[in-house]
């Protein structure tokens, strides 16, 4: 009903007393629904319900469990339904336990003269056994079949309900098959589950539109239990196949061998389903360890969260406490990692983090990759960056209403660049933003059209982290448009304002104590959660603390080379200032460190990278003290006083430590 008045332009507000619109399917497969309900004007309200109507004059109200008093024209009531079975309880027939007129495997009654089918009887559930009422109209009609064959005398059985039910909402499709999660955590059933983002068809076809798939499954054996997905296009051809998959009995080893059918505007080579039994057989045969949104919420006092998305890609947003190492250079940067840690691993929607995690384990780290990355994160955790319209009713009925938008719309802005970003996903859509809009001057715009479901809070995002204006975002047409105005870059005064304190700081590192360049980092850090723009300059024996453990060959003469073996390499190699006792008391502080899970000098350095830290070496220093670029972190700039001065003098706090 909310799709139908919707299309007629008539505002709808609905109000849900459960957290999640779609109740049968798990709620982050619902998320995606919540988006594309707001995204078509939808004023949505989760967790609310209604206590009462009231007439008022010409107006009917709608009284909330918040508080709130909304005005309609009209009111729809869409609670559910249930089995109508009075006439059953007349006739003496017995009652199931979930209300339900109970039937045996022939559509037989308590009274076996008496048959009954369809929505109004108690049925098994096909995965978990238990009795279910399900109302839909594919069961009914084979139950009507069955039992006409019973009553005439062939002996039919019914083989119970397993749910495959696939519902339209606007411009996405949302279909489920089999048990969804909430159900076998219900009854306190064993399962695990995996989640895709694979593409309907060839993603360099035209129109090859993003489906979100979830596998759960026999943790043991690989037994399908179910699967639910959504997606603009494609999800009743997976969701069928996968409801006869599990009919079959077949484990997703199966899922892996089906042969299905392609060409470029049908499918691809390897098919989404084919796809969730890879990465469920990955992780059953042990190939990779996967954990779930809710792991990345309170790591454990060992765990560290990597982000491995290319660095394009942060500015969609991240998750808390996570520090960034794209997988490019994650090779070449092992040496920055800990072996005593556990790596939570994510990217936008697993694939990266999959190789990441393989690389990780060859070289001897403990890792587990987040099935279905940032994606499914996000929607398991309810982030949406989809803001909902709030249209007023019109009391008047002589006047059109009209539907409001999502995004109030800007003054027109000339576009100069159209992007046609459809059927790329991951980072995609959001790393040609960034290579596009270096390309046009302040004060002009770009459109860009893209069909991935992320899409919608990812340049919401970005926009809101990089300081350009989103001036329009529609929906149309299964695809998201978003038209993005490049602004000026903020103007920053070489002398702090009295109007506020400048967010740029400078820290001067001369130091190769451990302790102190910890704190160097532990205040980087801080600052830069805070949103200041941090610049630290090593000097001297500070620029040990930026040496790789291992480093390719460099030039050197005789003095160099005796330097660089006399001084520590890197920050794993720094030594206390006070009580070192010949590396003991430094032992002791990294226990305690530990135990109390106080992150490592690595991992501050690391941390600090990822959040926008600019590391420089005093040229000057380096030439001195024979160090070589080549033995520097990746990254570290080579600069000297004036570059240093001119840091400090553009921000209001300058540390020397």
């Amino acid at each position: 009903m909310t799709e139908a008045l919707g299309e007629k332009q008539i505002p709808v507000t609905l109000v849900e007393l459960t957290p999640q619109v779609m109740a049968p399917a798990d709620p982050e497969m619902a998320a995606p629904l919540h988006q594309e309900l707001s995204l078509h004007g939808v004023d949505l309200r989760l967790g609310a319900s209604v206590k009462a109507y009231r007439e008022e004059k010409s107006a009917l109200y709608a009284e909330l469990s918040t508080g709130e008093s909304l005005a309609c024209g009209l009111a729809i009531l869409a609670i559910g339904v249930k089995p109508e079975t009075s006439l059953a309880k007349d006739a003496g027939l017995k009652i199931g336990p979930r209300g339900g007129i109970l039937v045996d495997n022939g559509m037989r009654t308590s009274d076996p003269s008496i048959f009954a089918v369809g929505d109004a009887i108690e049925v098994k559930d096909f995965v978990t056994d238990e009795p279910a009422l399900v109302p839909l109209a594919g069961p009914a009609n084979r139950q009507g079949r069955i039992a006409a064959d019973n009553i005439f005398g062939r002996n039919s059985v019914y083989k119970k309900t397993q749910g495959t039910a696939i519902c339209k909402v606007f411009d996405l499709a949302i279909g489920m098959t089999g048990a969804s999660e909430k159900t076998l955590k219900r009854l306190g059933l064993p399962y695990e589950k995996i989640y895709v983002h694979a593409a309907s068809h060839a993603s360099y076809y035209p129109n090859a539109f993003p489906i979100s798939l979830k596998l759960v499954f026999d943790p043991v054996h690989g037994k399908i239990l179910g699967a639910q997905a959504v997606g603009p296009d494609g999800v009743d051809k997976r969701i069928d196949v996968i409801a006869t998959a599990l009919r079959a009995g077949l484990t997703v080893y199966d899922l892996e061998h089906l042969e299905l059918s392609y060409a470029p505007p049908y499918g691809s080579a390897k098919d989404p389903v084919n796809y969730a039994g890879f990465v469920a057989s990955n992780v059953l045969r042990g190939d990779v360890r996967i954990c779930h949104a809710r792991d990345l919420e309170s790591p454990e006092k060992n765990q560290r969260i990597l982000d491995v998305r290319p660095a394009g890609a942060t500015g969609a947003g991240v998750i808390p406490g996570a520090s960034h190492l794209p997988l490019e250079e994650l090779r070449d940067r092992l040496a920055e990692l800990s072996k005593d840690k556990e790596y939570l691993v994510y990217c936008k929607v697993g694939l990266r983090g999959y190789l990441a995690c393989r690389i990780l384990t060859q070289n001897g780290f403990k890792c587990k990759n987040l099935s279905g990355g940032y994606e499914t994160y996000r929607a398991s955790l309810g982030i949406s960056s989809a803001r909902p319209a709030k249209p007023e009713m019109k009391t008047d009925t002589n006047e059109r209403d009209e539907r409001k938008e999502p995004v109030e719309k800007k003054e027109p802005a000339v576009t100069i660049k159209e992007i046609d970003a459809c059927g790329l996903q991951c980072p995609g859509p959001i790393l040609r933003i960034k290579t596009e809009i270096e390309k046009i001057r302040p004060g002009e715009s770009l459109r860009i059209s893209a069909t991935d479901p992320g899409f919608a809070a990812d340049v919401r995002a970005w926009c809101q982290s990089t300081g350009h204006e989103l001036a329009e975002f529609s929906s149309a047409e299964k695809k998201y448009h978003a038209t993005i105005l490049k602004k000026e870059p903020r103007a920053v005064s070489s002398v702090p304002s009295s109007a506020g304190p400048s967010k740029k700081k400078t820290i001067v590192v001369f130091s190769s104590d451990f302790d102190k360049v910890m704190a160097a980092f532990v205040i980087a850090n801080g600052a830069l959660a805070m949103g200041s723009e941090v610049t630290m300059f090593f000097t001297f024996w500070g620029l040990n603390a930026l040496r790789k453990p291992k480093s390719g060959p460099a030039k050197k003469n005789f003095i160099e080379t005796m330097f660089g073996f006399m001084m520590p390499k890197g920050a794993e190699k720094l030594a206390l200032s006070k009580m070192n006792m010949g590396g003991m008391g430094l032992q002791m502080i990294k226990g305690i460190m530990k135990e109390k899970n106080v992150a490592s000098l690595t991992e501050l350095i690391q941390s600090a990278r990822a959040s926008g830290a600019k590391l420089v070496a005093c040229s000057m220093s380096m030439d001195l003290m024979g160090i070589k670029k080549e033995e520097l972190l990746d990254g570290v700039e080579a600069g000297g006083v004036a570059m240093y001065l001119e840091n400090a003098e553009r921000g209001n706090v300058n540390l020397f430590i």
